[in-house]
C-alpha cells in the first residue's frame, strides 16, 4: 500500500498514491483547518471558515506530455485562529518528477501595503524525514513562513512547476477535487493544448464551469469553479474524491489504456529466479492441493515482508525486484504483490495485479486517469482477491474497506474493470460470550471469550498485535476503563499471526466498582470485556440528523451473549422486555431470561446492506429503529418495585 501525504482534506489532486506526488503542488497546503467553534469578535457566524483560499492555475501541456505548471495562492485571514494554522505553509514535490519553484511570496495587508518573504524563510527539506525507510529520497517539502500576519491579511505565493513525469508515457492527466470543506473563493484554471494533442475533459459539481477555445496554436481550456456553500465532512460520510465538485483532464482513451500504462512499468514481471522457485518449493512442502499451496504463500509474505511507506518518486508505478524484496524483508503494496505473485507462478499458480482505493472511495472518475491508491492480487484459478499487505487478514479475506470497490485487473494478458465482491453478512461474525458471578457482596468477577471471523477477525488480529506492546494485562486495564467499568484483568489470545478461523480473544477480569447493596431498584448490567464492536454498533456508522452526503455502510453479524450468575440469598431483576426489530437493512433481537439464579441475555444485530455505500435518504429511515437499539443496549436490571426509568445509566 502507498500512502503519501498527498490527501490533503481540501484542494486534493485525485491522482493519489500510487502516482506519489505526480501533482502534489496542487495540494492545498492550508491543511483547511478551519475554526468552527469560537465566536468571533464582532459577532459573526461562528460556524463560518476562517480562512477563504483562491487560487489561478495555468497548465501549458507539450507536445512530449510534459508541462509547465504556473500557480498563484492566496490565503485571506479571516480570524486570529487561522493566522498559527496557515503562516508556515509545506508545499510538497517529488524532485525527479518536477522540481518547484517559488517565484515570489509575501503578506499582502488589509491596506494594500507588500511585505516580502525573505529568501531565508523560504526552506527546502526531504520530506522523508523521520519516516522509517525510504525507497527513494527524492520527495521534497518548501517551507515558506510568512511574515507580520493579522486578520484581514492576504498570503500569496506564485510558483512554477516543471513537470517532467515520464512514468506513464505517451499521455498527459490532470484530476483536482474540490472538497466542500476547504472555503474557497474562487479558482481558475487554464490548460493550453498543443495541436498535437487531444485532451478529453469533464466537470462534474455545482460551481463549475468550462469554455474551451481553439486557435492555430491549438486548444484552451478555461475552468472556473465558485463554490456554492462550505461545511465540514460529515462522519462516515464516503471520500469527498467521489461527490465532490471535479475537473477531469485526460488523454487516455478508455481504462483498458490506464492498465497498460502501469503494466508498462512493471519489471521483470514474468521472470521466476531460481531463488524465488527455490522459495517457493520450500513455502508449499508436502502440500499438493494448489489452493493449499496459494494460501501457504499468502501466509508467508504476510508474516515475513513488513510493510512499510514508501516515496515513489522517478521510480513511478514500478515494484523492486522480488529478490529485492525477499532480501529486505520489507516492502510497499506492488512489491507485496509482485513477490507474491512470482511465487505463485512458481508454483503453477496464475494471479492479476489489482488496481484499488484505500480508504472511503468508492467510485471513479467519469474519465480514465491512473487514480488508484493501493494494488491487490486476484487468482482467477479460485476466483478470489487477496491483499498481501493485509498482515492480519486471513487468506481470500479482504480488510475492511475494500469490498464493493470499482478495481482494474492488469496482468501481461491485459486489463479488465471489475468491482470486489460485497459483504455477506454470515462471513464476518463476531460474538463476544461474557459468563460473570455476582457476589453476595456485589463483586463481578467473569470472562470474556470473543470469537471472530471475516474483518472482524483482521481487527481482534490487529488487537492481539498491540496487547503484545502494552502487556495482557496493562490492555486489559485499558479495555474496561474505556467500557466505563474500570477493573483488573488480563487476556489470554492466540497469536495475531494465527489464521484460523474463527479467531478467539479471551479474558478474564473483576471489577473495581461493586454493584451496590442492597439489590434495589436499577443496576447497570456488567457487559465484560469485549475488545469489538457492540451489537448495533460501528457497522452502519453513527446517526447524523439531516445527513447529506451518502455513507459508508458495512454488513456482518454481531452477537453479545452475558451470563450472569448471582450469589444465593441475592434478588433476581424483574424480567427486561425482548426487543425485536427486522427492515431491509438490519435485524435486532434482545432476550432476557431469568432462570434460578441466572439472568442469560443475548443481543445480536446483524447489517443485511447490498454494498457499501448507503444512500443519505436511508438515515431518515435508521433513526428511529436505532434509538430503539440504543435503548435496549442501555437496558438496566431492575430489582423490586418499578422504577420510573431504567434505561438512563446511573452510578453503580
Amino acid at each position: 500500500m502507498i500512502r503519501i501525504s498527498m490527501r490533503s482534506p481540501s484542494l486534493v489532486v485525485a491522482t493519489l498514491g500510487l502516482l506519489a506526488g505526480a501533482l502534489m503542488w496542487f495540494a492545498d497546503p492550508a491543511g483547511a483547518q478551519s475554526d468552527v467553534t469560537g465566536a468571533t469578535a464582532d459577532g459573526s457566524d461562528r460556524n463560518s471558515p476562517s480562512y477563504t483560499r483562491s487560487m489561478d492555475v495555468h497548465v501549458a501541456v507539450q507536445p512530449d506530455m510534459t508541462s509547465i505548471v504556473d500557480s498563484t495562492v492566496r490565503l485571506k485571514v479571516l480570524r486570529e485562529s487561522a493566522i498559527r494554522t496557515l503562516g508556515q505553509q509545506n508545499l510538497s514535490y517529488v524532485k525527479s518528477l518536477g522540481r518547484l519553484e517559488i517565484i515570489k511570496a509575501y503578506t499582502e495587508k488589509a491596506d494594500g501595503t507588500i511585505v516580502e518573504v525573505d529568501e531565508a524563510n523560504i526552506l527546502s527539506r526531504d520530506a522523508a524525514t523521520g519516516l522509517n525507510a525510504i525507497y527513494q529520497r527524492d520527495a521534497k517539502v518548501k517551507t515558506i513562513i510568512f511574515p507580520d500576519i493579522e486578520v484581514g491579511d492576504t498570503l500569496v505565493w506564485v510558483s512554477r512547476t516543471n513537470r517532467i513525469d515520464k512514468r506513464f508515457g505517451g499521455h498527459f492527466f490532470f484530476d483536482t477535487v474540490f472538497s466542500r470543506s476547504v472555503p474557497f473563493g474562487t479558482y481558475r484554471l487554464t490548460v493550453d493544448e498543443p495541436p498535437s494533442v487531444r485532451l478529453a475533459a469533464s466537470i462534474r459539481g455545482e460551481g463549475l464551469t468550462y469554455e474551451v477555445t481553439k486557435s492555430n496554436a491549438g486548444r484552451q481550456h478555461k475552468f472556473t469553479f465558485r463554490p456554492g456553500g462550505w461545511g465540514q465532512d460529515e462522519p462516515n460520510a464516503i471520500s469527498f474524491l467521489d461527490r465532490d465538485p471535479r475537473i477531469v483532464l485526460t488523454t487516455y482513451k478508455d481504462w483498458s489504456e490506464v492498465g497498460a500504462s502501469y503494466w508498462a512499468s512493471m519489471k521483470d514481471r514474468d521472470v521466476v529466479d531460481p531463488g524465488i522457485r527455490n522459495l517457493a518449493e520450500e513455502i508449499t512442502k508436502g502440500i499438493v492441493d494448489k489452493r493449499a499451496q496459494a494460501t501457504a504463500i499468502d501466509y508467508w509474505v504476510k508474516r515475513n515482508i513488513r510493510y512499510v511507506l514508501v516515496f515513489l518518486g522517478s521510480g513511478g508505478t514500478t515494484p523492486n525486484p522480488p529478490l529485492t524484496v525477499l532480501k529486505n524483508k520489507f516492502g510497499d503494496c506492488k512489491d507485496h504483490v509482485t513477490l507474491m505473485g512470482a511465487l505463485l507462478r512458481a508454483k503453477g499458480i496464475a494471479s492479476e495485479q489489482v488496481l484499488i482505493n484505500d480508504g472511503p472511495i468508492y467510485g471513479q472518475p467519469e474519465l480514465p486517469v491512473p487514480s488508484f491508491n493501493h494494488v491487490i492480487l486476484y487468482l482467477p484459478e479460485f476466483d478470489l482477491y487477496t491483499d498481501p499487505t493485509a498482515s492480519y487478514a486471513a487468506f481470500a479475506t479482504l480488510p475492511l474497506g475494500s469490498h464493493d470497490k470499482p478495481v482494474l485487473h492488469i496482468s501481461s494478458a491485459g486489463s479488465r474493470p471489475a468491482r470486489t465482491p460485497a459483504m455477506a453478512p454470515d462471513d464476518h461474525v463476531t460474538i463476544a460470550k461474557t459468563t460473570a458471578t455476582i457476589g453476595a457482596d456485589g463483586s463481578v468477577k467473569g470472562t470474556t471469550l470473543q470469537t471472530s471471523t471475516g474483518v472482524f477477525a483482521v481487527s481482534s488480529r490487529s488487537v492481539a498485535a498491540r496487547m503484545q506492546n502494552q502487556g495482557r494485562e496493562g490492555f486489559a486495564e485499558t479495555v474496561l476503563r474505556n467500557l466505563g467499568s474500570p477493573g483488573t484483568g488480563f487476556f489470554e489470545v492466540a497469536a495475531p499471526f494465527n489464521y484460523a478461523e474463527p479467531y478467539e480473544v479471551s479474558g478474564e477480569f473483576s471489577l473495581s466498582q461493586k454493584l451496590q447493596m442492597p439489590l434495589s431498584g436499577a443496576r447497570t448490567i456488567p457487559i465484560g470485556m469485549p475488545i469489538l464492536w457492540r451489537p448495533g454498533l460501528g457497522l452502519l456508522g453513527s446517526r447524523i440528523n439531516g445527513r447529506k452526503t451518502d455513507f459508508i455502510c458495512f454488513a456482518g453479524k454481531q452477537v453479545e451473549e452475558i451470563e450472569l450468575k448471582f450469589a444465593a440469598g441475592l434478588p433476581m431483576p424483574r424480567a427486561i422486555p425482548a426487543t425485536s426489530i427486522d427492515n431491509d437493512y438490519f435485524s435486532y433481537r434482545a432476550r432476557f431470561v431469568v432462570k434460578d439464579q441466572t439472568l442469560m441475555i443475548q443481543h445480536e444485530f446483524t447489517s443485511k446492506v447490498k454494498g457499501q455505500v448507503c444512500a443519505r435518504d436511508l438515515e431518515a429511515e435508521l433513526a428511529e429503529p436505532f434509538e430503539r437499539v440504543s435503548r435496549s443496549l442501555q437496558a438496566r436490571m431492575v430489582f423490586g418495585p418499578a422504577v420510573a426509568d431504567v434505561t438512563v445509566a446511573q452510578p453503580r
